[in-house]
């Protein structure tokens, strides 16, 4: 086993360090709690978005983190979620909270069904079936009566816009707990052996498919509960606003910049990238683009395991030299 191998394994087991970590998390989530009340309505639906994000990137971790499995159609869930969600509020006459979670349990029974097809390929195989998935679904909504087809669908408002920041937070908390919980059980320690080698799990007695598809189900979850709280927080919704591939790809940037496999990696990834899109975006659309564009391509190169990496204890050695051994390590690798 290589030194990245062995870095990826220690990952997959619950760290000492993130119980400090989450201690941290609780005092964030206080300060969270009373922030709608200092802010203004500008910064509070900035930060109601970045509970979004957030909330995606840790569902993202669940199976592309843990698992190993590359999800590009995580928006397919979104879609779920945000449909459901409306046509019970609209046509059903449902209240927001018991439409919800109608939407979140449908996308993880879809997940369960679909995963028993898409979870026995694997690397960018299953990566494209699960795009192709997504643009299936959209296809199907933009042509059904009761979402609306290609018009959309506009859902009640709500009273008080801070519902929908309180929502998200909800959402996230959920999400953080969830990626805290999965590594902790006898199902995460069988997917962390299947991420490091399938086959030698087998060989153990681990039948792959039904601890994968427990991932991908509680993916499409907590995706679904994004997307149903974006749905009610917009009033409107249409097929190509939340079957997007971009929620996708902005989740794996977000997670893997975070540390992919971490409980709060994914969580820090969306707060640093997305305040980060913010400024950017007001100052100037190109240095955005250009900006992204260098982050993500260093990042690939020189920090694959994260940001969670920096901050995970190391004998002997502070956080900038683990920086220095990573872009050595990086560019050993990658020497031709």
């Amino acid at each position: 086993m290589t030194g990245r191998d062995a870095g990826a394994s220690r990952r997959l087991v619950p760290q000492g360090g993130e119980a400090g970590g989450l201690a941290v998390a609780a005092g964030a989530l206080v300060v969270a709690l009373l922030l709608p009340g200092i802010l203004n309505t500008y910064y509070v639906r900035i930060i109601t978005g970045i509970f979004l994000f957030g909330i995606l990137a840790s569902a993202w971790n669940l199976i592309g983190g843990y698992t190993g499995y590359p999800d590009f159609g995580g928006a397919a869930f979104i879609g779920i979620g945000a449909y459901t969600t409306g046509i019970l509020m609209v046509r059903a006459h449902l209240p927001f909270p018991a439409a919800l979670p109608a939407g979140c349990v449908l996308a993880a029974t879809a997940a369960v069904a679909m995963g028993a097809l898409l979870l026995r390929l694997r690397g960018h195989y299953f990566a494209i079936a699960t795009l192709g998935f997504m643009l299936v679904l959209r296809q199907i909504t933009s042509n059904l009566e009761i979402t609306g087809g290609g018009s959309g669908m506009n859902l009640p408002p709500a009273s008080d816009f801070k519902v929908f920041y309180y929502w998200m937070l909800a959402g996230l908390v959920l999400a953080v707990l969830a990626g805290f919980a999965l590594p902790r059980t006898r199902a995460g320690y069988a997917i962390a052996a299947i991420r490091e080698n399938q086959d030698a799990a087998q060989v153990l007695g681990i039948e792959p498919l039904p601890f994968k598809i427990l991932a991908y189900a509680a993916n499409a979850f907590l995706f679904a509960a994004a997307g149903g709280i974006y749905a009610y927080w917009l009033t409107f919704i249409d097929p190509p606003t939340v079957f997007n591939i971009d929620f996708t790809v902005q989740a794996v940037v977000m997670a893997i910049f975070g540390g992919p496999g971490t409980v709060l990696g994914p969580v820090a990834g969306a707060v640093i990238l997305k305040s980060l899109d913010v400024t950017l975006t007001n100052v100037s659309l190109f240095l955005h683009n250009v900006f992204f564009g260098a982050l993500v391509c260093a990042l690939v190169i020189f920090a694959p395991r994260g940001l969670a990496e920096l901050f995970q204890a190391r004998p002997g050695r502070g956080r900038a030299e683990a920086l220095g051994a990573s872009i050595r390590e990086a560019l050993q690798e990658n020497r031709v």
